[in-house]
């Protein structure tokens, strides 16, 4: 059973730190804004804003939109979501204000400072931290079928010191390998907990029967994205052939993971086609990349878009906003402006990457279109869900 947390004790505590999902989430979604904000003036012409991008503007929009956006997150969902699995008390309070406090000085320093060693060090402390506060409950309790995340949060961690030296130039400077083994693992996050929430979500959302597991079916689904993690991992080169056909088994046995899940029955419910639209963008994506292996005019960027906007973009802002309603005691039911954020960010999507596919010529347009999109659907989740998760539970209980 819970822990019985003293009312009186829990009512000092700011709405904003009585869960890890509060900070994060309202953080993720402005950041997420801001970010993308200044990547499309970048586009559209303002080269003077690249003074904002620790001095390197491609690797400051691969980072952050990983370990800034996603990473911000995914320790959100995390720290949330270990009190339900454990049943102990989950991080609150003061020490979650540092550990939100860590993550925006960071944010703020990759944004106004130049490389150092001491943004790499504060910029690796608060995911260090997180992945600390996660594992001593589960270790506690002895949930080993949730301590895979444990690792996960490690090797972030370890994909961040490399970005830095990266950035310091201690290491050689090859962006695309290792943005591709960050999405991996987010990818991984992605599918891992996407199959576990998504049929769940969806019987209970459409009122039918469970939706059951096949273990040979979840196997064949999370097999080949942990064989592609390996493969970025380690410095060991994989011929051509041997990737592409991981990447289209992954593909092919999420899909039909995915079409056991009656995604037919959500086209009136946004909180589930919205996480429908998701899953199936990272199966796309996964295929992309599959492709682009055997077929050279298939951009691999094309793909790695195709995951990171639609299948941890789209899947983000739908779980937030499932989230952050059940765990402030409110109905699932989103209005017409949420409606308009999802479709406002599959429509990003698209225009970064099937509108540069089908207009080469329109490339730069493209991707200011994707920017201004993505502002509007992440400056409507901000609107709406501030007084959400600003303010105490609807229903009276703590957290």
């Amino acid at each position: 059973m819970m822990q019985i947390i003293d009312r009186a004790k829990e009512e000092k505590i700011p709405p904003l730190f009585r869960l890890a999902f509060r900070p994060f989430f309202i953080g993720a979604a402005v950041y997420a804004v801001i970010s993308i904000a200044l990547w499309g003036l970048l586009w559209a012409g303002n080269t003077h804003i690249s003074q904002f991008m620790y001095g390197n503007p491609l690797w400051w929009h691969s980072h952050e939109m990983l370990f800034g956006f996603a990473g911000a997150v995914i320790v959100g969902f995390l720290l949330t979501a270990v009190q339900t699995w454990t049943g102990q008390t989950g991080v609150k309070g003061t020490k979650l204000a540092c550990l939100f406090g860590l993550w925006l000085i960071a944010r703020l320093g990759l944004m106004f400072a130049t490389p150092s060693y001491l943004w790499m060090v504060i910029d690796c402390a608060w995911i260090i931290v997180a992945t600390i506060f996660l594992a001593k409950p589960i270790f506690k309790v002895k949930q080993w079928r949730n301590v895979f995340f444990v690792p996960v949060l490690i090797m972030f961690t370890l994909l961040n010191v490399k970005y830095h030296l990266m950035v310091l130039k201690v290491i050689p400077y090859d962006l695309k390998a290792i943005a591709l083994t960050t999405l991996t693992i987010i990818a991984a996050v992605v599918i891992v907990v996407g199959g576990r929430v998504i049929p769940f979500f969806t019987s209970r959302g459409t009122q039918t029967e469970t939706i059951t597991r096949i273990s040979m079916l979840e196997y064949a689904a999370l097999i080949p994205i942990w064989i592609l993690l390996i493969f970025t991992l380690f410095p060991v080169t994989v011929p051509s052939s041997i990737l592409a056909a991981t990447y289209l088994i992954a593909a092919v046995t999420n899909l039909v993971r995915m079409c056991r899940w009656r995604s037919y029955k959500t086209i009136t419910v946004p909180l589930l086609w919205s996480l429908h639209g998701a899953y199936l963008s990272m199966i796309i994506g996964l295929a992309w990349l599959g492709g682009s292996y055997i077929n050279h005019n298939m951009n691999p960027t094309i793909g790695i878009h195709i995951i990171a906007i639609g299948g941890i973009g789209a899947m983000i802002l739908a779980m937030m906003a499932r989230v952050s309603l059940g765990h402030t005691g409110r109905k699932l039911q989103v209005g017409r402006w949420m409606v308009i954020a999802f479709i406002s960010l599959f429509g990003s999507l698209l225009a970064r990457t099937l509108l540069v596919v089908i207009m080469p010529i329109a490339t730069m347009d493209a991707y200011v279109i994707s920017a201004v999109l993505w502002v509007i659907a992440f400056t409507i989740f901000t609107i709406v869900y501030y007084p959400v998760l600003t303010k105490t539970r609807v229903d009276g209980h703590p957290g």
